[in-house]
């Protein structure tokens, strides 16, 4: 069987609209290929954990970017585009499937859905290609995100630990799917509550009730 080539990559952000200074591309600090692979290899992070899962397949990787900023004001028009055009320029240029780690909060100057955005882009360009995203514990999920994503799974820890285990669990299911050991199913609704972070952590009650029932239904 051939290789399969995986197009791996990261753009996060989690953005305060509320902040008067925007986010420019260099506060993502991009890397791309062999510095990318240097830089996120066996780390805990969800590039670190697709990157796992890469190597266990044997697959050829392309990292058009990996790329992520502090929380900070909305994302420069420039800068998203940028950072979108590398992804999907890697896509068009051909591959098996795609993983991408992204936050789930991203707001650029023009557009209000940055991972939603990004993902219709991708899919304009590759309408049946298998892409698995991680996401943060605290995105802001959307119907494109859920409608131009074939999984779709995140943290689980607050504190944020287990940012590799997220990218390692996208991965691997969308691996499975690949081998058509299962057929993803997306499903999302939105509730309108408003909670604090002080109560977010699943070890403990409230949260962790939720949480429990939620691991379960995935």
């Amino acid at each position: 069987m051939a290789r399969r080539k995986l197009v791996v990559a990261m753009m996060m952000h989690e953005t305060n609209t509320f902040s008067p200074v925007p986010t420019p591309l260099g506060a993502f600090r991009p890397l791309a290929g062999e510095a990318a692979l240097e830089e996120f290899r066996d780390t805990n992070t969800q590039l670190g954990g697709f990157l796992q899962v890469a190597r266990e397949l044997g697959a050829e990787v392309s990292v058009p970017l990996a790329a992520g900023a502090h929380p900070s004001g909305y994302v420069e028009r420039g800068a998203y585009e940028d950072m979108c055009d590398a992804i999907v320029g890697a896509v068009r240029a051909g591959c098996d499937a795609a993983f991408l780690a992204l936050h789930g909060a991203m707001v650029a100057e023009h557009v209000d859905d940055g991972e939603g955005e990004l993902l219709r882009r991708i899919r304009a360009v590759a309408p049946r290609l298998p892409i698995a995203v991680g996401l943060d514990f605290h995105s802001h999920m959307t119907a494109p995100m859920i409608e131009n994503a074939t999984v779709v799974t995140g943290y689980r820890t607050y504190p944020h630990i287990d940012m590799g285990e997220t990218g390692q669990r996208a991965g691997r299911t969308l691996v499975r799917a690949l081998n058509g050991e299962v057929e993803p199913v997306m499903v999302w609704s939105s509730r309108p509550m408003m909670t604090s972070t002080l109560v977010h952590a699943p070890s403990r009650q409230p949260m962790k009730d939720i949480m429990d029932m939620a691991i379960a239904a995935e």
